[in-house]
C-alpha cells in the first residue's frame, strides 16, 4: 500500500510518503489471501480497512497492520462498507459476515456483535459462464436504514442458479418474533425477492435511499466465453447488452421487499454502479442508445428517464466500465471508468 499526500496544496503533484507491504504484515498463512488490495474504507474512528482476496485488514494511519480477519477457502471480490458502530460488513463466495472493530481489535465472534449468514450462490465455473466477474455475489453490500429508521439491513445480491435475488440480512439484532422465512438459508435473512430482469449475480452494488432500492442487470445475453473486461466493450456492439434497472421497497411492517418499478430499456453495457440523489430525486446511470455513450436520469420514484446527457461520440473513452459517480456540490456529475474521468455539467 501506499500512502501519499499532496501537502494540502491543491495543485502539486501527489508524492508518496510511505510504503507498506501488508502481506509481510501478517502470518503466513494468511499472506497468501493478501495478493492484493481489493479496495478501502474508513472506519468512523479513522482506522483504514482493506478488502483483500482471502481477508479484512485494518491498518492505522501510518499503515501498520492493527488486526485482522481471515476467510480460509473463500475469495472477497467486492468492498466493505462500515457503520458507526464499528459493524463491517463482508460478503465473500459463499457467506454475509459482519465483523466488529471496538477500537483495538477486529472480531469475528457472536458475543462481539459479529455474525455470518449463507445465502444462495451457483458453482464459479457456471457464473463465469453466464458474464460474471466476481465468484459468489457481484455486489458489494449496502446498508439499508439509519437513525430513527424502525429495521436496520444490509443488501446484497446473491448469486442463485435459478436467478440472482435481493436479499436483506438484518444488521443487528434479529427480532424476537421474526421467523425464518421458507426458502432462505437463515433467520438472519430479513427477507429475499427474485430480481427478475438479471439470471446471473448483479456486479453493480445496490443503491439505497430510504427504504428504496434499486439494482441493475448485468448478465449479458451472449457472453464472452471468459470473464473480464470483454464483456462491458462488446456488449452493443458484437453482442446484446445487459437491459433493465428494477427497484424494490421495503415494508417495515410486512418485514418484505415490494416490487416497485422496472425500466427495461436502461442499457447496461457499462456494468457502472448509479447513484440516487435525495436533492433531484433522480437516480444517475449510464445508458447506450446505439452506439452512443450516455447518462441517463430516472425518476427515483416512476423510473422514468427525466433528463439524458449524450456523450459527444461513440468512443470507448466514454465506457463507464467499473466507474463510480460522484455528485458534486453545484449538481455536476463525476464519472470514472476504463479510461478516462468525465465530467457532466449539471
Amino acid at each position: 500500500m501506499l500512502k501519499c499526500t499532496d501537502d494540502n496544496e491543491v495543485r502539486s503533484p501527489a508524492r508518496i510518503v510511505k510504503v507498506a507491504d501488508v502481506a509481510a504484515a501478517v502470518p503466513p498463512d494468511v499472506a497468501q489471501s493478501v495478493s492484493r488490495i481489493i479496495a478501502l474504507s474508513m472506519t468512523y474512528d479513522g482506522f483504514l480497512v482493506a478488502a483483500a482476496p482471502g481477508a479484512v485488514i485494518i491498518l492505522d494511519r501510518d499503515l501498520a497492520v492493527k488486526s485482522y480477519v481471515a476467510f480460509s477457502g473463500e475469495a472477497v471480490d467486492n468492498a466493505v462498507p462500515v457503520d458507526e458502530y464499528g459493524g463491517i460488513y463482508v460478503v465473500t463466495s459463499r457467506r454475509m459476515l459482519k465483523v466488529v472493530w471496538n477500537g483495538k481489535n477486529l472480531s469475528s465472534e457472536e458475543e462481539d456483535g459479529a455474525w455470518e449468514s449463507g445465502y444462495e450462490w451457483m458453482p464459479d465455473e457456471k457464473a463465469f459462464a453466464l458474464g460474471s466477474i466476481s465468484r459468489g455475489s457481484g455486489t458489494t453490500p449496502t446498508l439499508m436504514g439509519f437513525g430513527d429508521d424502525p429495521d436496520k439491513l444490509v443488501v446484497i445480491a446473491d448469486g442463485a442458479e435459478g436467478g440472482t435475488n435481493l436479499v436483506a440480512f438484518w444488521r443487528d439484532d434479529i427480532p424476537e418474533d421474526f421467523e425464518q422465512k421458507p426458502g432462505t438459508k437463515s433467520r438472519r435473512i430479513a427477507d429475499q425477492a427474485r430480481i427478475e430482469i438479471s439470471k446471473a449475480t448483479i456486479e453493480p452494488s445496490p443503491n439505497v435511499l430510504g427504504y428504496g432500492v434499486a439494482v441493475v442487470n448485468s448478465t449479458y445475453p451472449e457472453p464472452f466465453p471468459e470473464p473480464g473486461f470483454h464483456n462491458g466493450f462488446m456488449a452493443g456492439v458484437t453482442r446484446p447488452a445487459p437491459k433493465g434497472i428494477q427497484k424494490f421497497n421495503w415494508n417495515p411492517a410486512t418485514r418484505r421487499f415490494e416490487q416497485d418499478w422496472l425500466n427495461a430499456e436502461i442499457d447496461n453495457s457499462d456494468i457502472m454502479v448509479p447513484v440516487v440523489s435525495a436533492a433531484t430525486g433522480l437516480l444517475y446511470a449510464a445508458n447506450k442508445r446505439g452506439l452512443t455513450y450516455e447518462y441517463a436520469g430516472l425518476d427515483w420514484m416512476t423510473g422514468e428517464v427525466k433528463a439524458r446527457w449524450v456523450f459527444p461520440d461513440d468512443s470507448a473513452m466514454w465506457n463507464a466500465f467499473g466507474g463510480i459517480t460522484t455528485i458534486l456540490e453545484d449538481g455536476d456529475l463525476l464519472i470514472g471508468g476504463a479510461f478516462a474521468i468525465k465530467r457532466i455539467i449539471g
